[in-house]
């Protein structure tokens, strides 16, 4: 038993090793690239269209319809289309009100990639003229300069955009306070990072830029609970890049506490690894036939699991290596594994300097006493399958923060 728990111990401790070096990095590089960086063209006059599929949204969509209508953008270059999926309650009315384009999808599959893809045909179907396309989830406040910094993307030429995903109510509860750092953690520091050495990001599934040149070539391709990391995969194949665009924010309304967030969680997870299962390799088999880095480290992005995976596992093997410290083939094990401990420790400290309040950030540590472990088992549950076949709206405490 102790010859495989030592075998397994080491395997993973290899593999956690290889994830925490890439990952500080690239956050090295976010940290230290700035200094450097010029400023580049600005924007050019591109005329956006702002699609918003939205299941039972009627809460949170006024929001984010506010937040669209403060953006420090030229009115007549945007505009704003809701598509009502399925609902049964006023989303449609609320959109109305508000004075936007509403489309309402009363049949189909419910899954957001199909009323993605059905909301591109009635765009144009009904004439509906844009540049770009930004898709946007119906509990996200945008930064008002968004589309200027979409627009300058543009301008760079980068045909697919992905914004800076962070919390609108980051400091609401322990809960939020440590998805505030872990989200830091992939935006400002990970994606940050690739972005500025010319890798491509990922899309996040809100906060998509599509200029309309990929719209019409591809329109929407993927129906699976992981529709943003499908869409990616089949981009990347395809010959494209994703522009992690750092300056581009978007702010999503985040759950309360594990409660809420499980169902969506579950469902992100279930579809990653559908993704990851069978995009990796396929990545990998272009990449090295095309001698590729981007397709190489698009696959790699897809392998590193999240932030709290890799601290889980982490504190797991100092647990089991420091029951091998007796035997003296595995005694080495039980001081890397607490190195790598400390390093993702440091990680994460940096990423609560990252946030705009650090002290509040230091008050959610103590929940990761609760957040690793379920964390983790919505990995596993994940993993195995079991997510959700189909497009809901998460549970929210809806009360503004």
């Amino acid at each position: 038993m102790s010859f495989i728990l030592g075998l397994v111990s080491a395997a993973v401790l290899m593999f956690l090793a290889l994830v925490s070096a890439y990952q500080w990095g690239f956050a090295l590089i976010s940290l230290l690239w700035p200094r450097f960086r010029s400023h580049g063209s600005e924007g050019a006059a591109v005329k956006f269209l702002i699609m918003i599929p939205a299941h039972n949204e009627e809460v949170g969509l006024p929001d984010t319809l506010t937040s669209i209508a403060a953006v420090q953008y030229p009115r007549e270059l945007l505009d704003v289309l809701v598509v009502a999926d399925r609902c049964t309650d006023a989303t449609n009315r609320v959109a109305r009100e508000a004075g936007v384009i509403c489309f309402e999808r009363i049949r189909g599959e419910g899954v957001k990639g199909a009323a993605v893809a059905w909301g591109i045909q009635e765009a144009s179907r009904n004439g509906l003229k844009f540049d770009a396309l930004i898709i946007l989830d119906a509990d996200t406040r945008i930064n008002p300069e968004l589309l200027n910094a979409f627009s300058k993307g543009i301008c760079q030429g980068h045909k697919v955009q992905q914004a800076f995903n962070y919390l609108s109510n980051p400091w609401e509860t322990a809960f939020t306070r440590v998805i505030a750092v872990t989200s830091m953690l992939k935006n400002g520091l990970f994606y940050t990072g690739k972005s500025l050495i010319g890798l491509s990001g990922m899309l996040q599934g809100t906060g998509m830029c599509l200029e309309r040149a990929i719209v019409e070539q591809y329109g929407w391709n993927a129906f699976s609970v992981g529709e943003d990391w499908e869409f990616s995969v089949s981009l990347f194949l395809a010959g494209e890049r994703i522009y992690f665009n750092p300056d581009a924010m978007i702010y999503a309304r985040e759950s309360s506490g594990v409660r809420q967030a499980s169902r969506q969680r579950l469902r992100w997870a279930t579809g990653r690894y559908a993704v990851t299962g069978t995009g990796v390799w396929r990545l990998i088999r272009k990449g090295v036939e095309k001698r590729s880095v981007l397709l190489l480290d698009a696959a790699v992005t897809l392998l590193c699991p999240n932030y709290s995976t890799q601290a889980s596992l982490a504190l797991m093997s100092c647990a089991v290596t420091w029951y091998l410290r007796s035997y003296e083939v595995w005694m080495a094990l039980f001081p890397i594994s607490v190195a790598l401990a400390v390093s993702l420790a440091a990680f994460f400290a940096l990423g609560i300097l990252k946030t705009e309040s650090p002290l509040r950030a230091l008050a959610g540590i103590p929940f990761m006493l609760i957040f690793l472990p379920w964390r983790l088992g919505i990995e596993i549950i994940g993993l195995l399958g079991f997510g959700r076949k189909d497009w809901g709206r998460s549970a929210r405490d809806t009360s503004r923060p």
